[in-house]
């Protein structure tokens, strides 16, 4: 008589259990976090460990739920620490979780920023829903995702800011000469937002938040706030 083979184990060692992928989310709109969760929850192998609307919110649930895949917004409320500082301070305290940026913001300039400082992708809002599957898929496997037209303008602004750097004085207008914290500083101020509401936000001191106004003011040849805001559409700023 033949030994009887039980289909459980038979199948137990054909189909491999599927691991499931720890995402974060972090956005400032209550709108669009519903949509994004509505849409990842249908991934089966996808597992929301935390959704939020804040940066210090984000910060203290990864601290107790960690994740394998932060997706985050690049710039949030006027009250909260996001952009440059926010992943430079991600990438501190949470090393294993890899930072997927999805933002309306998604200039050259921005995106080149954003990577440089520790982001693992950088996907625009208006892009479909699938390529921003894609872009987790890609950067939960340890690679880097942009899109190809992205990938190509990131490249271009890149050699034309290395270019630049030979004739920095003849390009002081130009917002690449300008340091990544130069760069929040002016765009927080060219949105409205006060020294001592900059300083706030970024947890530095008014007088800090002053000296960079200036030295980015003395690198973009502006002497006033008129001025600044003149020159407002030819500043790249993330």
């Amino acid at each position: 008589m033949k030994p009887k083979i039980r289909e459980s184990a038979c199948r137990r060692n054909v189909i491999p259990r599927m691991k499931n992928l720890r995402i974060a989310l972090l956005d400032d709109h209550a709108v669009v976090r519903a949509g994004l969760v509505n849409r990842l929850q249908s991934e089966p192998d996808f597992f929301l460990v935390g959704v939020y609307g804040k940066s210090r919110d984000a910060i203290a649930g990864l601290a107790t739920a960690p994740a394998d895949l932060l997706l985050l917004d690049f710039a949030l409320g006027a009250d909260e620490l996001d952009g440059v500082s926010l992943i430079r301070s991600l990438r501190v305290k949470f090393p294993d979780c890899r930072i997927l940026v999805l933002s309306a913001q998604h200039d050259a300039a921005t995106v080149a920023l954003a990577l440089r400082v520790g982001a693992r992708g950088f996907v625009g809002k208006g892009e479909d829903m699938a390529e921003l599957i894609k872009a987790i898929r890609m950067v939960a496997e340890g690679k880097v995702y942009l899109s190809a037209d992205m990938a190509y303008r990131v490249g271009e602004a890149k050699t034309v800011h290395e270019d630049s750097e030979h004739t920095r004085q003849d390009n002081a207008a130009k917002g690449t000469v300008l340091s990544a914290r130069e760069q929040e500083v002016i765009r927080c101020y060219l949105a409205g937002m006060t020294i001592t509401e900059i300083a706030e936000k970024f947890n530095r001191s008014i007088k800090t938040i002053s000296t960079q106004k200036a030295a980015a003011f003395r690198k973009l040849g502006v002497t006033s706030n008129n001025g600044l805001f003149k020159i407002k559409h030819l500043i790249d700023l993330p």
